[in-house]
């Protein structure tokens, strides 16, 4: 038996604020404050600004990653929770990730990798 469980979440995330997708500052802000908010140990990170505007990065976590592509000329983020801390960790970052980009609507896909 296991002690991890792999629990990976896809979010799409439609018709954000502008403002929350144009600079990279904002996207290592909210990231960071996910993983830290689900309780994960952050281990490393990776961010890069597009010019004129837009962002991507990733956390590295113990337990896995959170990274997200913005793409403000369509007021669109990609974003992926991956976690071997198991589903409760995960859906405690993708609650705060949507809290803050504010979509007009969304989507959600749930894939359990190992259990």
């Amino acid at each position: 038996m296991r002690d991890l469980e792999g629990y990976n979440i896809l979010l799409d995330l439609y018709d954000c604020p502008v403002e929350n997708l144009e600079k990279v500052s904002s996207l290592k802000k909210i990231l960071g404050e996910s993983a830290t908010k689900a309780g994960f140990t952050v281990v490393g990170r990776k961010f890069h600004q597009f010019k004129p505007k837009g962002a991507t990065g990733i956390v590295l976590l113990a337990s896995s990653h959170i990274s997200a592509h913005t793409w403000p000329e369509l007021r669109f983020v990609a974003i992926d929770v991956y976690s071997c801390k198991g589903k409760d960790s995960a859906k405690k970052a993708v609650k705060h990730l949507i809290d803050f980009f504010r979509p007009k609507s969304y989507e959600i896909r749930e894939i359990e990798r190992f259990r």
